[in-house]
């Protein structure tokens, strides 16, 4: 890396930790939800900052199945998202539970809350943004991946240590001014580049244009199943909480839509761009290693802080949620240990950053973290999740750790045993098992 390149990189990162710093209030109720008092701008910008922390992942995705990514990382999650801001995010700000195992307490007991809490954090340890976080630092430094995994966690999570939610939203304010400006740089030099293109990509047989491409139906459902993930991500739902009302929560999810677009049009346009020119070696780190090719060292300073922005937020937003889950329902002794509200939440900060970077360190793939771990918690929390903010959700009260663990089970089992499609086949297990309860139900009545 070159001195313009660290320059850049470095003065990005003090503008993001003093954008957090700013942001830093103290009290129990402002460092989990912000005093409920978000902004439009402010929740457009956490949202799809805190949305794109995968973005090195899609740049794999695209190099090894092509346009189908906008099937699987782009059109499932709109419609999702629209129908969250539509039906779930009114219900969510009225409706005051902090969290999503909050919620399924005051649904369902505290048995269902501590389980609740415990499979989130399947999802909330940010094992694969620490993965992603340190492929870019090992990229730069040529620091071997644990260490890098190691750095890059301490330096992402500092600030919000002290200042919770609100020091990552206005983060998070800098992190998606750098990630638009960074792959908005990539995309142009991509398409006016006109160098030799390498004759290792697509492998033979591949059409990167063709629908459904290598991945096939079957597995262009699957993540249409992960997308669903949205209805039950942590992040999105303390930030709809933390709106000052619900009609601003839900129209930052919809104008959060149209800014989604733009990105994974950018993506897709540079990620079929590094496919010509990039080898099946480079895929984890295909837009830096396409910004080394196409752009001068500005422009590559310019992508590695925008790509560091995009990770390292999505890294805090989880990040945030795991250490709110582990301190206050998976290891409620913290609570008389820890007199102090914040000692509790930084202890649990401590903790979900050492598992996911234990995590990321044992499975490098960051494809298979992002998968396995959404295939197993959508497949549990899903159904009972939208059911909670139902007048049905009473019904299944009784049956509540079974519907949730059962098809966690199996969705975990499927993939360990790589029998194929953990996420449809988690999903159904789920489906069956409430349509018993409910015909059950509907019988002895």
């Amino acid at each position: 890396m070159g001195a313009t390149e660290l320059i850049i990189v470095i003065a990005s990162l003090v503008a993001v930790h003093a954008a957090g710093a700013f942001g830093n209030r103290r009290g129990q109720t402002d460092f989990l939800l912000a005093e409920r008092s978000m902004s439009l701008p402010l929740l457009v910008a956490t949202l799809v900052a805190t949305w794109y922390g995968s973005v090195l992942a899609s740049g794999e995705f695209v190099m090894r199945y092509g346009i189908v990514f906008i099937l699987c990382f782009g059109v499932p999650y709109y419609l999702v998202a629209i129908i969250y801001a539509r039906w779930l995010s009114g219900r969510i700000h009225s409706g005051m539970a902090a969290s999503i195992p909050e919620q399924f307490g005051r649904v369902h007991g505290l048995a269902a809350r501590r389980l609740a809490a415990t499979l989130l954090l399947v999802l909330t340890v940010p094992a694969s943004y620490q993965l992603m976080l340190g492929y870019v630092i090992a990229h730069l430094t040529g620091l071997e991946l644990p260490v890098s995994i190691l750095t890059g966690t301490v330096i992402s999570v500092s600030y919000i240590a002290v200042g919770g939610l609100r020091s990552d939203v206005y983060a998070n304010v800098v992190q998606v001014i750098l990630m638009y400006g960074g792959m908005l740089v990539l995309t142009l030099a991509s398409v006016a580049y006109n160098g030799p293109a390498s004759h290792t990509l697509p492998p033979e047989g591949v059409n990167l244009y063709d629908i459904p491409g290598m991945l096939g139906w079957a597995g262009i459902a699957g993540w249409w199943v992960i997308a669903m993930q949205t209805f039950i991500d942590p992040t999105i739902y303390v930030r709809t909480a933390s709106a000052s009302s619900a009609s601003v929560a839900r129209r930052a999810i919809l104008w959060s839509v149209v800014c989604w677009m733009v990105f994974d049009v950018l993506q897709l346009i540079s990620g079929l761009t590094a496919a010509r020119y990039l080898a099946p070696s480079q895929m984890t780190t295909s837009y830096l290693a396409l910004s080394q090719i196409v752009l001068p060292s500005w422009g590559r300073g310019l992508i590695l802080a925008g790509i560091i922005a995009a990770v390292s937020s999505t890294l805090n937003g989880y990040a945030l949620a795991s250490a709110t889950a582990i301190a206050d329902d998976v290891l409620p002794g913290l609570r008389p240990q820890l007199s102090s509200w914040s000692g509790r939440y930084r202890l649990g900060l401590a903790i979900t950053s050492m598992l996911g970077a234990c995590i990321a360190i044992i499975v490098p793939s960051i494809i298979n973290l992002i998968y396995g771990a959404a295939s197993i918690v959508v497949s549990a929390l899903l159904v009972p999740t939208l059911l909670s903010h139902t007048r049905h959700a009473s019904r299944f009260t009784s049956s509540i750790v079974v519907v949730m663990f059962v098809p966690a089970a199996v969705s975990a089992f499927t993939s360990i045993l790589q029998l194929g499609h953990a996420a449809l086949v988690g999903i159904g297990t789920s489906l069956l098992l409430h349509v018993a309860i409910w015909l059950k139900g509907t019988h002895r009545s």
